[in-house]
């Protein structure tokens, strides 16, 4: 007894018959030699476009790796897109969402792992995975699309990946936080994209990409919500993130200020192998130049172990330490900057102009009284303390105040009393 045809799954417009036995075609003939499609690849295709079966057609072609090598060795690169995306339009025509999602995935992962043709195919792949990314709704299949194309972007062509390239304005940190909220994608989806992002933009030859790849990371870490989520990649990129906040404190301080309490950052301080780059990264975020400095006398081989330069830390840690000396006086005296930071008297005015550069800190000098006038500073932690020195501030402005209120009443009655 012969075998009942299949139930057509999805349907397929008359008018599209021709197109989708034409890219049948088109996949045969182009192969690169000497590899060829299956003997029965075409006679497949055309059942299953004969039975309105988008999904036998999509998995017939998805199987036959010439049809593949055939298609990534279409010419340009626009064309080879455009094949990709009949293929990719046969989506919507499969009914199951979930039979949708599995056949767009086995396509992008298809594409992924296919040897490239040619010095473009990098190009190609991604340019394939646009499209696909363009007609797909699904937030999960967007950021895995999305992870995909970044990656493959940053191994053919990583300048495509710069800010003021149309994709490399795309990853801005808060513009794929938006865009994986509004998809409703969950912090597991979303920290492998934000993985891929960092690693991506962090092959970029400019001077923004080590910023760039550590606003990634940070918001990668911040997806570990919970102690026992934190896994050996948690780790891992937590260690990549404290060793980029001790490079470089300053640019993304608003940033990172707060990374000591992510559970990743935090898990760090309890593995042997991170323990002392804790530490550092603690003293960093919260200590002065007399704790770092300490911290070397036994420590030092933490900052070679992990690519630190000793003298762009030192350099780092006076201005961070001059800014935990601003937030606590109002007035500071020469003197007492240079014995902070551990430099000569005549050295105070450039590491103010420094720190004053930089956006640390706002402040006048006096030259001739020697003494420096904060107006402004950045808060490295606010705790105890810090609220306590706050509140004697409030007081002393409350007294302040008062008495210039009183001395108007004072005034006001001995105006009205005169005749």
């Amino acid at each position: 007894m012969s075998a009942a045809p299949p139930h057509p799954s999805s349907t397929l417009v008359n008018v599209a018959e021709h197109a989708e036995l034409r890219l049948v075609q088109l996949l045969a003939d182009s192969c690169p030699s000497p590899q060829t499609v299956t003997p029965d690849f075409q006679s497949s295709c055309e059942a299953a476009v004969g039975n309105a079966d988008a999904a036998g057609l999509i998995r017939a072609i998805l199987g036959d790796s010439g049809a593949i090598a055939g298609l990534l060795a279409v010419e340009p690169i626009e064309e080879a897109a455009s094949a990709f995306s009949l293929l990719a339009a046969l989506l919507d025509r499969v009914e199951s969402e979930a039979d949708q999602s599995a056949l767009a995935a086995a396509m992008a992962q298809t594409i992924t792992v296919a040897p490239a043709a040619g010095a473009d195919g990098g190009k190609k792949k991604a340019a394939m995975l646009a499209a696909l990314y363009n007609l797909r709704s699904n937030g999960v299949e967007k950021a895995d699309l999305l992870a995909r194309i970044v990656t493959l972007t940053a191994e053919s062509d990583p300048e495509a990946l710069s800010e003021g390239q149309p994709l490399g304005n795309i990853l801005d940190a808060a513009t794929v936080k938006k865009m994986t909220e509004d998809w409703g994608v969950g912090r597991p989806d979303q920290r492998k994209l934000y993985r891929a992002i960092a690693d991506a933009v962090g092959k970029v030859q400019d001077g923004n990409s080590a910023a760039r790849r550590q606003k990634f990371l940070l918001s990668a870490l911040g997806t570990y919500a919970e102690a026992s989520e934190v896994d050996a990649d948690a780790l891992a990129a937590a260690k990549d993130a404290a060793v980029g906040a001790i490079q470089d404190p300053v640019t993304l301080f608003a940033e990172q200020r707060g990374m000591l309490l992510l559970p990743a950052i935090v898990a760090l301080g309890t593995n042997v192998a991170t323990k002392s780059l804790f530490a550092l990264l603690q003293i960093f975020q919260e200590g002065k130049l007399e704790d770092f400095e300490s911290f070397l006398k036994s420590n030092e081989a933490t900052l070679a172990e992990n690519g630190l330069s000793k003298d762009e830390c030192t350099r780092h840690m006076r201005l961070l330490s001059l800014c935990s000396l601003a937030a606590e006086h109002e007035e500071i005296p020469y003197s007492a900057i240079a014995s902070t930071l551990h430099v000569e008297d005549s050295e105070v005015e450039n590491w103010v102009i420094a720190a004053v550069s930089s956006g640390l800190l706002s402040a006048k000098m006096d030259q001739l009284q020697k003494v420096v006038m904060v107006e402004s500073c950045v808060v490295r932690k606010f705790g105890v303390e810090q609220w306590k020195a706050l509140q004697s501030r409030l007081h002393s402005w409350k007294k302040n105040v008062k008495s210039v209120l009183d001395g108007l009443e004072k005034s006001q009655a001995m105006t009205q009393g005169q005749p």
